[in-house]
């Protein structure tokens, strides 16, 4: 029943907007009573959290499947890279819930900013072996940082649209394939 909840609020999420997430349209849709949701989540805050927390968990398995390369070289930032989009594209609500705002009066509990943290310190080891393997003495957190925060503007602005509407699939790949080698030679890794 947890999951058929949390499958009926992203649903609702994505076809209607965080004004049609009630406890009673989850409910209705997850064939449920309202106590079921109270009983799961605690209610609507606790559901969002919910989506939050399962969303990251879901991210940071995407990231984990990333197959790294036998030297951990840069390339497996790449990788890196890609798999956050991909995972993005596919997942785009649970993605707005945990980046974007998609319902504007959540605020995320200490408990889930760390589940969050954790996919990032993934990212920190990739980037710590890759400038290590590179030679590089740049701080793998502050790399780490700027390719995450790069990545997460590509994909906002497609996600959003804004990102060449009229751009073939192919063609945005070919855009972000770019950007992220060129983030990449600029953190000279």
């Amino acid at each position: 029943m947890r999951g058929a909840i949390l499958e009926a609020a992203v649903d609702i999420l994505q076809r209607e907007g965080a004004g049609a997430l009630t406890v009673r349209s989850v409910s209705a849709a997850a064939g449920c009573s309202t106590t079921g949701v109270y009983t799961w989540f605690g209610g609507k805050h606790g559901l969002i959290e919910a989506i939050f927390v399962d969303g990251f968990q879901r991210f940071g398995a995407a990231q984990r499947e990333v197959p790294r390369g036998r030297t951990r070289r840069a390339g497996d930032l790449s990788r890196y890279a890609h798999a956050y989009r991909d995972w993005a594209l596919a997942n785009p609500t649970h993605y707005m819930v945990m980046f974007g705002k998609a319902v504007p009066d959540y605020q995320p509990s200490e408990q889930a900013l760390t589940a969050a943290a954790e996919t990032f310190e993934q990212l920190v080891e990739a980037v710590r072996e890759a400038t290590s393997a590179a030679g590089s003495t740049d701080d793998p957190a502050e790399v780490a940082h700027h390719l995450w925060a790069s990545v997460h503007g590509y994909v906002s602005l497609e996600l959003a649209g804004m990102h060449d509407a009229g751009a073939s699939a192919a063609q945005r790949d070919r855009r972000f394939r770019g950007g992220i080698e060129r983030i990449r030679l600029g953190c000279g890794i």
